[in-house]
């Protein structure tokens, strides 16, 4: 448990981080649409030094002062507190962008305007991501208030571009990498399983997105003409169909050789994640899964495959009623997730020699980005700890995961230092979506969790 006095003060500083939080989701920092960074900046440099940290406003190519107007990408605000040199160093991750709120209509209350009812929170960013950096910088705030130390350091990296792929991280990271060195990385998502037990996540997946599209025709035609003109909605939909049979097996040369084997630890690992197939077909108003398949070779199919989606076909008229056209171009947009230890500038290249090896050479490929899994393994230390940690606060033994199944940058970090994701997120707080939320009292729990992770790294032998 947590010193009664340190406990007590989080406690009592909840009403200042809930203010504080509504404060920060109030500003709309959408990064796709390059809105509210500055302000987000402003805010972000203000509160760290009120808190007792250093501040630095960083980019890739040196620092950027919050007025300096245009910037190479979204800095990335940097805070510090160095307690001791010799101490073990703990960074915390986080990003202040978030995804568009689109459609307002279906929002409940304005995304931009934090609302409380039924003991939560709405807006746009309190689970992702703005809600875990509140709890974590309450957890140090609170130390420095009782006067107790803390057993750590600690270091605030926080994204200015994760909802867009973090473009500019990788050359920050390779310019700043003696600054940002840590002992042990805390990443910004995680949360609660659907029973209430909280959980512990070791890596995310990686990803490639890309759109493919062709051209034929100059024009749009009178579809009389596709008896003798090429249809490239046609040629899409076959080169689509050359990437994956109906027994969701990607046919592309190569494209598993790299997918690392699962190992004894693994599946100790999967054995103990529960799984309510039954609740998430229901919730996904779902008859079956994939393939047919159940218990846990539906588990390791989820958490150690690789996958390939569709998400959007374009091409031709989508109107009402009928329009007998013989489109010019057709375009789709796919991903890639990818496991340990694929990498995506492999899967392109070889992406690109499936479609030309199948005759599909008039397919482009557009705004391909992506990066790779990462991963820290489950026997580290530091996991034992952070799990205990957890288990103290909670009350409940922590699901342990492999991976996140969503993508992230954090293969910039796992060769630096372990990295593990630890929040106050839950099943239904609807990230990336209308009416996103988190509970009140989890920003509560989550603080004090942070707390005993510092402890726990702290006083680690």
């Amino acid at each position: 448990m947590l010193p009664k006095k340190l406990s007590a003060r989080i406690s009592r500083n909840h009403s200042w981080a809930v203010n504080t939080l509504k404060k920060y989701s109030a500003i709309p920092s959408v990064s796709a649409q390059k809105q509210g960074i500055k302000e987000s900046i402003l805010f972000l440099e203000k509160l760290f030094r009120k808190c007792g940290l250093k501040v630095k406003i960083i980019s890739a190519r040196g620092r950027i002062p919050p007025k300096a107007g245009k910037t190479p990408g979204h800095p990335v605000v940097y805070a510090e507190k160095i307690v001791n040199p010799a101490a073990r160093t703990i960074l915390f991750y986080n990003h202040y962008d978030v995804q568009p709120a689109e459609p307002f209509n279906l929002w409940d209350t304005p995304p931009f305007s934090p609302a409380i009812r039924n003991g939560k929170i709405f807006g746009r960013g309190v689970a992702d991501n703005k809600g875990n950096l509140i709890a974590r910088l309450s957890a140090v705030k609170s130390f420095a208030e009782i006067g107790l130390s803390l057993p750590v350091n600690v270091k605030f990296l926080v994204d200015g571009e994760e909802e867009i792929g973090s473009p500019s991280l990788p050359s920050l990271i390779k310019k700043y990498r003696r600054l940002i060195s840590a002992d042990l990385c805390i990443w910004e998502t995680g949360g609660k399983d659907e029973s209430g037990r909280p959980k512990l996540i070791l890596g995310c997946k990686g990803i490639m997105h890309l759109e493919l599209s062709i051209q034929a025709a100059r024009d749009d035609l009178h579809s009389s003409n596709g008896i003798i003109v090429p249809n490239p909605v046609w040629q899409l939909v076959w080169a689509l169909n050359s990437l994956k049979d109906f027994r969701e097996r990607i046919l592309i040369n190569g494209f598993y050789q790299d997918v690392r084997k699962t190992d004894r630890m693994d599946k100790i690992i999967l054995r103990k994640i529960p799984f309510n197939e039954q609740e998430k077909l229901n919730k996904w108003g779902l008859k079956k899964f994939v393939l047919g398949l159940k218990g846990r070779a539906l588990v390791e199919h989820f958490y150690y495959q690789p996958a390939l989606n569709i998400n959007g076909l374009s091409g031709g008229y989508q109107g009402p009623g009928h329009k007998t056209v013989l489109p010019k171009e057709a375009s789709a947009k796919i991903d890639f997730r990818l496991v340990p230890d694929q990498n995506p500038a492999d899967i392109l290249k070889k992406l690109r020699c499936h479609l030309d090896k199948h005759g599909f050479v008039d397919v482009k490929i557009n705004e391909a980005r992506g990066y790779p899994p990462a991963r820290t393994p489950v026997n580290h230390p530091y996991v034992k700890l952070v799990a205990e940690a957890q288990e103290k606060i909670y009350g409940r033994t922590p699901v342990i995961e492999p991976l996140f199944a969503a993508s992230g940058p954090m293969y910039l970090f796992t060769p630096l230092m372990p990295c593990v994701c630890e929040g106050i997120g839950h099943p239904d707080c609807k990230a990336h979506a209308p009416n996103e939320n988190i509970y009140l009292k989890d920003l509560r729990l989550g603080t004090k969790c942070i707390a005993g992770i510092i402890i726990k790294i702290g006083n680690a032998q």
